[in-house]
């Protein structure tokens, strides 16, 4: 088996001892960041509600249902940042969506992972839409994220992040939302990082 370089010359792959393709560095994303098909959104300084409200605050990724992508989720963080006593987590909910959401406000920051300067909505490429608050049909419990207690460095989780790899996509038609868990949050910083592929 052979591959070509940029300058189309043929050259057989590296493999580990065990027969695994080595791949080259830049990290595990950098591909689809530099083809324009990696995106992000975050939320800064959010009341977040439970997962299953339909009236959502937090971070809200509506993917339409002509957009002709699946949302292939991975990186996410966020920062408990002053005490959210009864919220005891965050999750990953999704539901179904087949009309646009309402009483919407667009999220902080989103758009293309390769950043060329100021990116926001009204720049953003993405076919998903992301919002801080949004009404939309209650979702359900996909995916637990993260334990939070007020107990936790006195004022909650401070910084949790983590990565999905790919292990979850949401299709047209669907809302993914960050919420969360036992009770509404406040003073909550969100993000989260997806690819977009091609139905």
């Amino acid at each position: 088996m052979y591959g070509k370089d940029k300058n189309g010359v043929a050259r057989p792959p590296l493999v580990e001892t065990d027969g695994r393709l080595i791949a080259g560095g830049g990290g595990r994303y950098k591909e689809n960041t530099l083809n324009g098909t990696q995106f992000f959104a975050n939320a800064l300084d959010m009341e977040v509600a439970l997962y299953t409200a339909t009236s959502a605050i937090g971070l809200i990724i509506y993917n339409p249902p002509l957009s002709g992508v699946n949302l292939v989720w991975n990186k996410w963080a966020a920062q408990v940042y002053a005490t959210s006593a009864a919220m005891t987590g965050m999750v990953i909910a999704v539901g179904a969506q087949p009309t646009i959401p309402t009483t919407t406000t667009v999220a902080s920051l989103t758009g293309s992972s390769l950043l060329k300067g100021s990116t926001s909505a009204s720049l953003d490429n993405s076919a998903a839409i992301a919002y801080s608050i949004a009404t939309i049909i209650a979702p359900v419990l996909v995916w637990p994220l993260f334990h939070n207690t007020a107990a936790i460095a006195i004022t909650g989780s401070e910084m949790t992040n983590g990565d999905l790899k790919g292990a979850f996509a949401s299709a047209p038609g669907t809302c993914t939302v960050f919420g969360a868990l036992g009770a509404a949050g406040v003073n909550v910083n969100l993000a989260i990082g997806w690819e977009e592929i091609p139905v």
